[in-house]
């Protein structure tokens, strides 16, 4: 809760007077946030203290700052890349971007030279289980696999981190002849190296209940609501029994919207049957940043459209996804002592078309608006200012 401080503090920034929404400590209250050192010194009644910097917050909502749990931040080949600092980054609010797979073993060097070690957004990255994700399909020949370099590179950068583990794509279009074989390599590597693994779900083969039998607890199914044949819903438009078989195993879910991997009808029968949903993504690239995702904002208010309240949206960008990759006691939460990495928005009122990954149009009357991006307690982007 917001606390009665020592208004004589002076800080190096102070947030004034916004609605204060942190799923994580429950927290929604008109405060101010006291930042010093690049972390959250309080939140609460600032009006007598002073700091370097101000911010004029009333009307706008800070949140944690947002974490988009699948995007793609890198260009090798098939993949077009944003820059981790515009579209995907704290441009659009998002503090925390993780590229999921977009480079293998043999273009990490240069994903970690160029990207990783130069944005100001926080870039975190699954590593792609083929060594070369340019070929097509990129998991479909056996000579685009080496479990020894994918293997001690994931430890070695997961012990430095910066890789939270192995992303794996089993669908046809990727796999091809090789079935559910990448799954399977990518499974060891995930065990063998001690991290985490995400796995895309698309088009068969290999089948989704071949997939979601391999999986563990704390491993990520992302592109979890697509619309195509074969997902998570069976011709009576229920859940399958292995979804839910891996639900209670622990495997986790993530929208991972993207171009073709979320579909409001998956979406709406997904709800009603009260399956689990852990993050909200969007798999963007420069092929859906156009539409129809834009921005983790817009992806956000597609869930907001779909009937959940404005806390558990936020849970599921901020806190959730901060425990999937196993950084929720540093990230996800405006925390005393937590870095302090901030979005600022509004909850704008009108009427907007908002569009799913199969080409479905509906009509919503609210869209999230980002004001200002604070990462690492500095004010990166201010739209206000023109910054």
């Amino acid at each position: 809760m917001p606390t009665s401080p020592n208004n004589d503090t002076h800080f190096d920034l102070l947030i004034r007077g916004a609605r204060v929404l942190d799923p994580f400590q429950a927290l929604d209250a008109i405060a101010d946030i006291a930042i010093a050192d690049g972390r959250i010194a309080g939140i609460g009644d600032y009006s007598s203290a002073s700091a370097d910097e101000t911010i004029d917050a009333a009307g706008s909502i800070a949140s944690p700052g947002w974490i988009d749990l699948h995007a793609h931040v890198y260009s090798d080949g098939s993949v077009s890349g944003l820059d981790a600092d515009g579209e995907a980054g704290i441009a659009a609010g998002v503090t925390t971007v993780v590229d999921a797979g977009s480079a293998g073993a043999e273009a990490w060097a240069d994903f970690k030279k160029s990207v990783i070690d130069t944005a100001q957004t926080r870039v975190l990255a699954f590593l792609n289980i083929s060594i070369n994700p340019r070929l097509k399909p990129k998991h479909g020949d056996w000579a685009n696999f080496s479990q020894r370099k994918t293997i001690r590179l994931a430890e070695a950068e997961a012990a430095a981190g910066r890789c939270l583990g192995i992303k794996v794509l089993a669908s046809q279009t990727h796999c091809g002849n090789l079935g559910i074989t990448p799954v399977k390599l990518a499974r060891q590597a995930a065990r063998l190296s001690g991290t985490g693994l995400m796995v895309h779900i698309g088009n068969a083969p290999p089948l989704i209940d071949e997939v979601l039998d391999l999986l563990e607890e704390g491993d990520i199914v992302t592109h979890c609501w697509h619309g195509k044949h074969g997902g998570i819903l069976g011709r009576d438009k229920k859940p399958i029994p292995t979804l839910w078989a891996a639900a209670e195993r622990g495997v986790k879910f993530d929208i991972g919207h993207g171009s073709a991997s979320f579909a409001f009808e998956t979406a709406r029968h997904a709800l009603d049957a009260g399956l689990p949903l852990h993050a909200i993504s969007t798999d963007l690239h420069k092929g859906c940043v156009n539409g129809p995702v834009y921005s983790q904002g817009r992806t956000m208010a597609k869930f907001l459209h779909l009937g959940l309240s404005l806390a558990e949206v936020i849970r599921l960008s901020t806190i959730s996804p901060a425990q999937l990759i196993g950084w929720d006691d540093r990230l996800g939460s405006l925390a005393t002592g937590r870095e302090a990495d901030i979005t600022l928005f509004r909850v704008i009122e009108g009427d907007f078309e908002f569009t799913d990954s199969e080409g479905e149009k509906e009509r919503a009357s609210r869209d999230l608006e980002v004001v200002s991006t604070i990462r690492a307690g500095r004010v990166v982007r201010d739209v206000r200012r023109g910054a």
